[in-house]
């Protein structure tokens, strides 16, 4: 088996023995790196990247409005820029296997259609970076639905919210809260020291009562 793999692979030309270098290996890490990631053994997040830069896909481009260090001082703040810490962010494991995939099998896909070696090299560049953005954008949106359903219900004081099911007067009884929280709509218990209060009152949170509870009034 492996004598009619070499044989076949060597009858190839250059172009194709790169194509297929990279696509196979390629392939058989980014199997193995999602494989893992489902098995729990390292997160969306995980820091696999760091020895080559800070993980683009997680920590910096891709949810840098929320961010609370700027990545190009050090300093809290939402301003600034990436600097070179952006720059360096692309170059990552996770960035070059994807890279790697969309080259690979681009080329391999291509071959049969393109004739020049040139033209075709350079669609499988263009296809390995088309991976890389839709790897990032997949994963963005991804970390996004984690992070909305993921808060913490301290996080909840000082917003305003509409009651869902009524509240009853004097902390006598629990009604429900409905409160958006990072994009995501969330329904909580929610009480009042004051009067009654009908479903589809606007209230502002101004206590946290426990770990599912809130203590509300009635905005004006």
């Amino acid at each position: 088996m492996f004598a009619s793999i070499s044989t076949w692979f060597s009858s190839l030309d250059t172009t194709m023995q790169i194509f297929w270098a990279c696509a196979i290996a390629a392939s058989v890490v980014f199997i193995i790196q999602n494989a893992l990631m489902l098995m729990g053994i390292g997160g969306m997040d995980s820091d696999v990247d760091a020895d080559v830069g800070t993980d683009f896909d997680v920590h910096s481009d891709l949810d840098i409005s929320n961010a609370d260090v700027d990545l190009s001082t050090g300093h809290s703040g939402h301003e600034g820029t990436l600097g070179s810490a952006g720059f360096f962010s692309l170059f990552t494991v996770r960035n070059f296997i994807n890279f790697f995939l969309g080259f690979g099998w681009g080329g391999i896909s291509l071959a049969p259609v393109v004739k020049s070696n040139s033209l075709l090299v350079l669609l499988s560049f263009l296809i390995g970076l088309l991976f890389v953005a839709v790897f990032a954008l997949m994963l963005r949106m991804m970390l996004k639905l984690e992070k909305s359903g993921n808060f913490s219900i301290k996080d909840c004081v000082g917003l305003t919210a509409s009651v869902y099911l009524r509240i009853p007067a004097n902390h006598t009884a629990a009604g429900k809260i409905q409160i958006s929280i990072n994009g995501s709509v969330h329904e909580l218990n929610a009480f009042t020291d004051g009067n009654f209060l009908p479903t589809g009152t606007r209230v502002k949170v101004v206590k946290v009562i426990d770990s599912g509870s809130l203590l509300v009034e009635p905005i004006g």
